[in-house]
């Protein structure tokens, strides 16, 4: 059995060897023969596109590593990530910390954590802050000359901030002392306790334990000081940094300086996050080592990299010290809202913010359900601009627009129904038409009639000579619509529609009644989170190419290689509308009640759904409060790219096992019009209509 599963083992480093060799090759093989096919037949498909790529000549070149990452990292499945990080439990951590007199803590990635997966990214922000484009890269080289020169010198590698700063001026003139103000305020600025290691810290505390903290850090000590005051770590007995004593953890040669200070003979434990330096390093030098791994070493394996740098590395670290740090397990649905829809909704919800300042909209609506969760992250991001959750729906747009949208009501109600092989009773309930059965009968066809490809055009022929019925029973509902509409709009000249997609149906539908069948003097724009339609790709693209309607994350116009990516066979934009789902019915449509007051008209609940929505809308406003909390200070770290949320989208709806785990039992409505009120699941659904 073990040859067996040691010969799989290296059979799969054969594969992803062979996969990463060309860009022809990884892409052909994970785009078309990497699902559901046995190990065998695998293996046949790589080694046909292996020897195409060899006898053709196709594209040679290795692919880039956020190219190879975009196919072989995938979100976790079967249970929720953060049940997978088993750190000790601060009980265990307590009996370790008894037989020892001396607790000793690393400082960086163990007691305080930066909002980025690598720490080298807060250079980007002192590019801005220096005003110098190129300055990342000058700083890392100037802190490796820094190194190597005093190695030279005084065979260690341990160097001061100013020495950095001193070798910086070979690459740029930038003034020196303000140069290294702008980086000790903004890791300043920027660190965060590790929630997990604050309990730690406690149990130590608790037990009247020495403590110390040690780093091998260029920093001055007084800054690291700062850091650890400002994320909660009081009381430490004495901070060791290596830049001042010119050793390091990595050698062994700090914590034998630690050694001498508190004695040969007492015990030391040591907490780090560094495999070498904290822990073999230790260990060599009689600590007992406990090893914390990398929260971002651990994370980063299920992550999304196909990103710009510096907003891919700050939402790596924000959702790895989450999910990672070992203070809490969360459930699957709280991680699907705080680690894909989060990062979608700060992004579009700071794009529509653009948006509206830069064409001085008035007034935001949100289109139910989906606007929901939009427009209460939006109202926390900016609460100082009018917004209005607004009901509205394909149903109730599908009847309110009769008078102009005739083939929208045949369609959605009559012939999308055929396959349900309905009778016209049934079809004319959904419609809420029962005037037509006469008139339909006078023509041969009874409320039994099943529809039929057969007969779906002589029932159509019928309805539109008497389209003038059609338009009359709606009349009312118009009204109280427009009613609604008027209230809601005020004495804004100028609105912005914000739906998540795809086809701005919705939107286009409400600019016609609001400008030209209502007359409300308001001009009105929409916006879309992605722009795609499986029946007419270029539906809007007059409106799109006028900015009536934008786009964030891709278009016809913009991202069109994400466009093409975005695969609605395979149920794409389901699953991106899961994450943006509200705990409230579908709205059909609107009336008027007995006292001529406006009444909304509601589909059955949903109420199976509600519970999983709601958890998942708190992990959103808690992913954007931790953002947002993280780069107060950096308000421009909010400006993220539609490529970028799709990359993180792209991640989990590209994955359909991901929601056959997770979503099976969730309550799926697709059919405008139904007659019946039977629910489907998203697991129905994925067997029923994914396309492999």
């Amino acid at each position: 059995m073990k040859l067996i599963d040691k010969s799989k083992r290296k059979l799969k480093k054969l594969k992803i060897r062979a996969v990463m060799k060309s860009r022809f090759i990884l892409e052909g093989f994970y785009k078309y023969g990497d699902s559901d096919k046995s190990f065998l037949r695998k293996s046949i498909y790589l080694l046909s596109l292996y020897f195409s790529a060899l006898i053709n000549g196709k594209d040679k070149s290795r692919p880039y590593v956020y190219e190879r990452k975009k196919y072989t990292i995938k979100p976790c499945t079967s249970a929720p990530e953060s049940s997978f990080v088993k750190r000790p439990s601060y009980t265990l951590m307590a009996k370790n910390f008894l037989v020892n007199d001396v607790v000793s803590f690393d400082v960086f990635d163990t007691l305080i954590l930066r909002p980025f997966d690598n720490p080298k990214s807060v250079f980007f922000i002192l590019g801005e802050l220096n005003k110098c484009p190129g300055f990342k890269r000058y700083r890392e080289l100037a802190e490796k000359l820094a190194r190597k020169e005093t190695f030279e010198k005084t065979g260690s590698y341990e160097v001061t901030l100013h020495d950095i700063y001193e070798k910086l001026n070979r690459f740029v003139i930038i003034d020196t002392e303000k140069a290294m103000q702008y980086e000790i305020e903004t890791e300043l600025n920027l660190v965060f306790a590790n929630p997990y290691m604050q309990n730690v810290f406690k149990e130590a505390k608790n037990l009247n334990k020495k403590i110390i903290a040690v780093s091998d850090m260029y920093l001055p000590k007084d800054v690291i000081e700062k850091m650890l005051d400002k994320c909660g770590y009081s009381g430490i007995d004495e901070i060791i940094v290596s830049n001042e004593y010119g050793k390091s953890k990595r050698t062994g040669e700090l914590f034998e300086i630690i050694k001498e200070k508190y004695g040969e003979n007492a015990r030391y434990i040591h907490i780090g996050d560094n495999y070498v330096s904290d822990n073999l390093s230790a260990e060599k030098s009689g600590f007992t080592p406990i090893y914390y791994k990398n929260v971002n070493a651990r994370g980063n394996a299920h992550r999304a990299f196909d990103m710009t740098s510096l907003i891919g590395s700050a939402y790596r670290g924000i959702v790895n010290a989450k999910l990672q740090n070992g203070d809490n397990t969360y459930s699957q649905y709280y991680e699907y809202g705080y680690t894909y829809a989060g990062f979608l909704t700060l992004g579009y919800c700071n794009y529509i913010h653009d948006y509206a300042n830069n064409n001085h909209i008035e007034k935001i609506l949100f289109l139910s359900r989906d606007g929901h969760i939009l427009k209460a992250v939006y109202d926390n991001l900016f609460p100082e601009e009018k917004t209005e959750y607004v009901y509205w729906s394909r149903s109730a747009a599908t009847k309110l627009t009769v008078k102009k949208f005739r083939n929208e009501l045949l369609l959605r109600y009559i012939k999308y129904k055929i396959p349900r092989k309905m009778t016209l009773e049934k079809i004319l309930s959904a419609m809420d038409l029962p005037q037509m059965q006469k008139i339909l009968e006078q023509s041969g066809f009874t409320p039994d009639t099943i529809l039929t490809k057969e007969n779906y055009e002589d029932i159509v022929k019928v309805f539109i000579d008497n389209w003038d019925i059609v338009v009359k029973r709606f009349e009312r509902n118009n009204k109280a619509a427009e009613e609604y509409y008027r209230n809601v709009i005020g004495n804004s000249k100028s609105a912005c529609i914000v739906d998540i997609g795809w086809a701005a149906s919705g939107f286009s539908a409400l600019r016609y009644l609001i400008e030209d069948e209502w007359q409300i003097d308001c001009k009105v724009s929409g916006l879309v989170a992605g722009s795609t339609y499986l029946h007419d790709m270029d539906i809007i693209e007059a409106q799109l190419t006028k900015n009536v309607i934008s786009s964030y994350m891709f278009s016809q116009r913009d991202n069109r290689e994400i466009r093409r990516d975005h695969n609605v066979k395979q149920m794409y934009s389901v699953f991106t509308e899961i994450m943006l789902s509200a705990p409230s019915p579908s709205f059909i449509g609107f009336d008027y009640d007995e006292n001529g007051e406006i009444k909304y008209e509601f589909d059955c609940p949903e109420t199976e759904g509600y519970e999983m929505i709601e958890q998942i809308q708190q992990d959103i406003k808690d992913f954007v409060n931790d953002y947002t909390t993280a780069f107060k200070d950096y308000p421009f770290m909010c400006n993220i790219s539609g490529s970028d949320a799709y990359a993180v989208c792209r991640q989990v709806i590209s994955c359909p096992e991901y929601f056959k785990n997770l979503f099976a039992d969730y309550p799926v409505n697709r059919a405008v019009g139904s007659a019946s009120y039977e629910m489907g699941t998203l697991g129905n659904l994925i067997e029923n209509e994914f396309v492999k």
